[in-house]
């Protein structure tokens, strides 16, 4: 366990001639905790020396121990917020006369100093957007990273379910058609019956393991035995299921899902732990990646090696190969510069920025990276549309679901263009309409889609017990 950085830990003088700046930053209860330890040099590079008193906070420069900003910090209803932020303005002292300068500085160090949270995507783009775009981007970033109350979750969990929901029911109908079937008699509209006999609006098993994995995360947070659990139940007792029946599993999420079952039966819970470690080629399916999406609203803004190996032990539930985990990253970094308010464009560049340093990080194997190579170290934009392919392999989807999601400007279109390449029909719609849904909201999923779609409270309770679980995390 750390340290605890008190008054008396480092050198420390007072703020000589203080400027109070207006600054509106909110924390959760353990956000809060985590600012009350501090931040304690470690080596000559650590700049700056951080403790908490009295309800207020201190930053100095560790070097000398001059006092640059303080900042008191109040009990709200709904955790804390910054009451009042003073920033040093003795020239001889600290050089910076500029507020909005203070306020990106001191939001930078509680957030990657003392909260670990990663706000690359904030810097990344400096270089081709004002000094004062930047600054302001704390406006739009500042409370999403630090507290939720910055993004309105309860529309993007809402519209992120319901985007692969509703892409699932879609596609249900014409699974395994071919594309040229398609082609003759492309789909335009939600259907029923087709290649399972379902009514309008039933959704298969992409949307209810996508369910389990959400209601895990809102009652029990990343509990991997309580996920195991969940899927067993819908594999076994219909559970979280569109009409009380179980029509659609690949052949690795049900052998994945019976070896979990004998797991859960022997109590070897560290067992269910380990299952990233024996994955093999065959695990490459696109079923982890199909329900991956809930797990966003845990890992968003976490340093992306924490969000790996989260993602990785989620995935490796059904699909352990570290193939699959690292599609599921890729689609979640992508998500979560959506969920940031990025342009979708700008969010595919720098999403494939960061997974090739992290690939460096890491010492990604070449032999991996070369399935990646269009999606990552190309522009997946250029590949052509004949080049696409919608089977179970993840690569495949994955793929084509970034390019529709990229090349197509409305939920609709998005959905039944992918669709329309036939073959793995309903997964490759839930996938791409995940990340429709996050990026056009759940107003721009058609209303005649989503009155037909089966169990719709339901769903809206879920992502209302996700958002309230999310906003205490």
């Amino acid at each position: 366990m750390s340290e605890i950085a008190t008054k008396t830990t480092w050198e420390n003088h007072a703020i000589n001639n203080p400027k109070q700046i207006e600054i509106a930053l909110q924390f959760t209860e353990g956000q809060f905790s985590k600012l009350t330890k501090g931040l304690i040099p470690q080596q000559m590079e650590d700049k700056w020396f951080i403790f908490y008193e009295n309800d207020w906070l201190y930053f100095h420069r560790s070097w000398t121990g001059l006092g640059i900003y303080k900042a008191q910090l109040l009990k709200e209803q709904d955790g804390y917020a910054i009451k009042e932020f003073w920033a040093e303005r003795n020239q001889e002292k600290y050089s910076s006369e500029d507020d909005r300068t203070d306020i990106e500085n001191f939001s930078f160090l509680i957030a990657r100093g003392l909260l670990g949270i990663d706000v690359s995507q904030i810097y990344s783009y400096r270089n081709i957007k004002s000094k004062d775009d930047v600054i302001n981007g704390w406006s739009n970033f500042g409370n999403m990273l630090f507290t939720n109350n910055g993004v309105d979750y309860s529309d993007k969990i809402k519209a992120a379910l319901f985007g692969v929901a509703i892409g699932d029911a879609v596609g249900v109908p014409y699974e395994f058609s071919s594309r040229e079937k398609m082609i003759n008699d492309p789909a335009t509209n939600m259907i029923g019956f087709g290649t399972y006999n379902q009514p309008p609006g039933t959704w298969s098993d992409d949307s209810s393991l996508t369910f389990c994995l959400a209601e895990s995360l809102a009652t029990e947070g990343i509990d991997l035995a309580n996920i195991a659990s969940t899927f067993c139940k819908w594999k076994n007792s219909a559970y979280w299921t569109a009409r009380n029946e179980v029509f659609d599993i690949g052949n690795t999420t049900y052998s994945a899902i019976h070896r979990l079952s004998e797991i859960l039966d022997n109590g070897n819970l560290e067992e269910i732990r380990n299952q990233k470690n024996y994955g093999t080629e065959l695990e490459n399916g696109n079923g982890s990646l199909m329900r991956i999406i809930p797990l966003l609203f845990y890992i968003a803004g976490k340093p992306i090696k924490e969000q790996f190996e989260i993602t990785w032990a989620v995935s490796a539930l059904t699909h352990r190969h570290i193939r699959a985990a690292m599609s599921c990253l890729i689609y979640l970094k992508l998500a979560e510069k959506i969920l940031n308010g990025i342009d979708k464009e700008r969010s595919y560049t720098i999403m494939r920025k960061e997974i090739t340093d992290f690939w460096n990080e890491i010492d990604f194997p070449p032999e991996e990276r070369l399935h990646f190579r269009r999606l990552i170290q190309a522009d997946i934009r250029n590949t052509g549309i004949d080049d696409l392919k919608s089977g179970g392999y993840v690569i495949e989807v994955l793929e084509s679901s970034i390019w529709f999601f990229l090349n197509k400007n409305t939920y609709k279109e998005t959905v039944l263009s992918i669709i329309n390449l036939g073959h793995d029909t309903d997964t490759s719609a839930a996938i791409a309409g995940g990340l429709a849904g996050l990026y056009y909201g759940y107003d721009g999923i058609p209303e005649e889609w989503l009155n037909q779609i089966a169990r719709k409270s339901d769903i809206e309770n879920l992502a209302e017990l996700l958002e309230n679980k999310i906003a205490r995390y």
